[in-house]
C-alpha cells in the first residue's frame, strides 16, 4: 500500500473547507474583505513597525505582484498606507489606518472563533504532531531539485497496483 497516496487531496480539501467557512462567515458578518486580505491586514498589525511589503511576500509565499496587488487593493479600502521606509528607498513600509486598526480589533474575537472550530476535540499534543509533519513535508519539499530528483525517482509499485499500471 502506497501511504502517500491521496495526501495531497488531504491536504487540499481541508484548506477549501476552511476557506469556504471562512467565506460563509465573512458573508454572514457582512466583512467586506477576502481571506487572504484578512491575513495580510492582521500580518501588518502583529508586524508593526516591521511591516513591509517584501516581508508580506515571504510570509505568504506570493510573488512580489500578488502581493502589490492585494497592497492596492487594501490601501483602496483605507485599511492601510503604503510609503518608503526612511533612508530606503527600496522597501515599502505598510501601516494600519485609524480604520484598519479598529477593523481589526473588532474582527480578532471572531476570527479567535473561527479558529478554534478547527481545533475543536484536538488535544494540544496531536495538534503539535500535526504541525510536525507538515512542517517536515514543506522542508521535504524545499530541499528538492524536482527536475533533477523526479527524472531518478523510481516509485515503489506493489504487485497488487501493478496491474493498474
Amino acid at each position: 500500500m502506497d501511504s502517500s497516496k491521496g495526501f495531497g487531496q488531504y491536504l487540499d480539501r481541508t484548506v477549501k473547507r476552511i476557506q469556504l467557512a471562512y467565506q460563509k462567515a465573512f458573508k454572514e458578518k457582512n466583512i467586506k474583505l477576502t481571506i487572504e486580505q484578512w491575513v495580510f491586514l492582521q500580518q501588518i498589525y502583529d508586524l508593526g513597525d516591521a511591516a513591509s511589503q517584501r516581508e508580506l511576500t515571504n510570509l505568504n509565499f506570493r510573488t512580489r505582484a500578488t502581493t502589490s496587488k492585494m497592497i492596492i487593493k487594501l490601501v483602496e479600502k483605507g485599511y492601510i498606507t503604503r510609503s518608503l521606509f526612511e533612508g530606503d528607498f527600496k522597501r515599502y513600509k505598510l501601516e494600519l489606518t485609524a480604520h484598519g486598526r479598529s477593523l481589526i480589533e473588532e474582527l480578532l474575537p471572531f476570527i479567535k472563533e473561527l479558529r478554534a472550530i478547527g481545533y475543536k476535540d484536538i488535544n494540544e499534543a496531536d495538534f503539535q504532531v500535526f504541525l510536525t509533519v507538515l512542517n517536515q513535508i514543506w522542508r521535504n519539499y524545499a530541499q528538492v531539485n524536482l527536475t533533477n530528483s523526479l527524472s531518478n525517482h523510481k516509485p515503489h509499485v506493489s504487485a497488487s497496483e501493478q496491474g493498474d499500471i
